[in-house]
């Protein structure tokens, strides 16, 4: 962790503190939340939220085997099914308060907090919304006021600079709103941050100008003529829905096309996602991985040094991809279904949202397994710790993978 990291992450932590201590604009502190479900939608008083039930009790599976299920990490053992009813709600006079980190809470003129579009997390597990630590904040800044309609595609703090959380929490929320039939209200889209290039890159690849653009992190207390929101893409949980994957290959790899004359290397079908980017679960025998995959054909890509257009055309005509798991797996999303992927876990550090994508982007998925440095018992070391990779083991995998009869269709 760098000492800028550090300082702002310490920085954050002595606010929240802080901020439950200290009263100012009390005012603004929510009282109560405001229940919403499709079976109380008679009920709810139209001046305060109007709701739009998008996929009522939708059924997302984890579609695995056995032996990969009981391999992941037991801090983080994934649920198999899970159901989601998804919402979009128009909220007049409303207001949006985030901590950028683990809260987002739409509030209503009532100064009610919304349940469903509202979002709390407690050890990196959704609380109810009686539990949104909004309720213990004492001390608010007053609201930046809007003119006209905002949609809220804020997410927590992993949006913010992360972009397998920017494809998988925050982008799709579009694909709700057009369901709604309230796309075209928008004035203002308000994102967990515009500081990363992929973030504006790929609001204007989906059509909206960066005049729209409101960024979370330098707003975090909002106020509009109404504000629209909705369910988390996920739900309450992490599990993929199939609608997701298909929404961002559909709205993404089309662009494909338009971006063919973008040159990285020609004819690249086999591609090694490089984690040298990275300060955390590096691979530390990684130069020996990438001489031995070199010579079965492999290019090595640092996903973070291309734009999004040339992510697209690169990942959309790969035949296989290898890569330990992180940020850069995200890219499968852009894969032709039947492409090969193979990810690399360290043992003390095996999650499911990339091999979940595999399944519902209908990607072919095999993994290998290497053995951790030393005992992991959370997240927080699981997610920071380097480890070596079996190469002899990955070889194995890719040459197995090659051999098999390979049908493609380009995109």
């Amino acid at each position: 962790m760098t000492i800028k990291t550090f300082y702002k992450k310490g920085t954050r932590k002595a606010g929240k503190i802080l901020g439950r201590i200290i009263p100012f604009n009390t005012r603004y502190k929510p009282a109560d939340v405001c229940r919403l479900t499709p079976d109380n939608a008679a009920g709810i008083n139209k001046r305060e939220v109007k709701m739009h039930t998008i996929y009522q009790d939708a059924v997302t599976t984890l579609d695995i085997s056995e032996e990969l299920y009981n391999a992941c990490s037991p801090y983080w053992k994934p649920d198999r099914s899970v159901t989601s009813t998804y919402m979009v709600v128009e909220v007049p006079n409303g207001r949006i308060h985030t901590d950028n980190e683990s809260s987002v809470s739409v509030i209503t003129q009532y100064n009610r907090v919304v349940e469903n579009v509202s979002l709390s997390l407690i050890n990196g597990k959704v609380a109810e919304p009686n539990l949104n630590n909004i309720f213990e904040q004492r001390f608010f800044t007053r609201p930046h006021k809007l003119t006209g309609t905002v949609f809220s595609m804020l997410t927590g703090g992993a949006g913010i600079n992360n972009i397998s959380h920017w494809f998988l929490d925050v982008l799709p929320r579009l694909h709700l709103l057009r369901e709604s039939g309230l796309y075209d209200q928008v004035d203002w889209f308000l994102v967990p941050s515009l500081k990363y290039d992929y973030q504006v890159e790929t609001l204007e690849l989906l059509g909206i100008p960066k005049k729209k653009m409101v960024a979370g992190d330098k707003f975090a207390h909002v106020s509009a003529d109404c504000i629209i929101a909705s369910t988390a893409p996920r739900g309450n949980h992490t599990l993929v829905p199939r609608w997701l994957c298909d929404y961002i290959r559909n709205s993404f790899v089309p662009k494909a096309k338009a971006a063919s004359n973008v040159k990285i290397a020609p004819d690249t079908p086999l591609i090694y996602i490089s984690r040298s980017d990275s300060n955390v679960r590096n691979i530390l025998n990684e130069n020996e991985l990438v001489e031995r995959l070199t010579k079965e054909g492999f290019v090595n890509v640092i996903s973070s040094k291309l734009s999004i257009p040339e992510k697209i055309a690169l990942f959309s005509q790969a035949r296989i991809v290898v890569g330990a798991t992180g940020a850069g797996m995200i890219n499968m999303l852009f894969c032709t279904p039947g492409t090969r992927v193979i990810e690399i876990f360290n043992e003390n550090f095996v999650v499911e949202p990339f091999f979940d994508i595999a399944t519902k982007a209908d990607l072919d998925y095999d993994y290998v397994i290497c053995k951790g440095n030393g005992k992991v018992s959370n997240m927080t070391q699981g997610q920071t710790r380097h480890f070596k990779v079996d190469v002899d083991q990955v070889l194995k995998t890719v040459k197995e993978m090659k051999a098999l009869k390979y049908v493609y269709q380009t995109a």
